[in-house]
């Protein structure tokens, strides 16, 4: 009769620690909803376009495949519009090629991308500096990285 009483209490004992507690499935399903919420209710109206005083001229020499750098300057205009002129380095004839056009912002704020006369060329917006970003978009890693910067003249 004992070994009977005790096999039942275990068995109680094993099927009550199984159970879920509800309590903490219905704090966590708040806690996720509360995330949601706050994330959906972020500021976006405070970001580099709308924080930064970004319009400005830019410079600097970036990487080039077959010559010594690209001697790049971009002018950024408060009007969505921009004028820039590169000058390849080592090849001889100095010639400098100019574009203007449009620019836009993502949605972030962040990025802008030029437009077509510009071979659509993104850049990470930053205090001062104009990072250049790949063909997708993403930030340029490795050993060249610190040199696909533009620095902001500051007058």
């Amino acid at each position: 009769m004992n070994k009977i009483l005790i096999t039942a209490l275990f068995c109680s004992l094993g099927l009550v620690a199984c159970a879920k507690p509800t309590q903490n499935v219905e704090t966590h399903a708040t806690s996720t909803e509360t995330q949601v919420t706050a994330s959906a209710n972020t500021d976006t109206s405070h970001n580099t376009q709308s924080s930064l005083d970004w319009a400005g001229d830019y410079q600097g020499t970036l990487p080039c495949a077959d010559c010594e750098g690209i001697k790049t300057q971009l002018t950024l205009n408060a009007n969505s519009t921009y004028n820039m002129t590169e000058t390849y380095l080592g090849k001889g004839d100095d010639h400098p090629f100019k574009s203007s056009g449009q620019f836009s912002f993502d949605n972030t704020g962040s990025v802008i991308t030029l437009d077509q006369n510009g071979d659509q060329r993104k850049y990470f917006v930053a205090e001062n500096q104009l990072y250049a970003l790949d063909q997708a978009g993403q930030k340029i890693e490795g050993n060249l990285a610190q040199h696909y910067i533009l620095n902001k003249a500051i007058n």
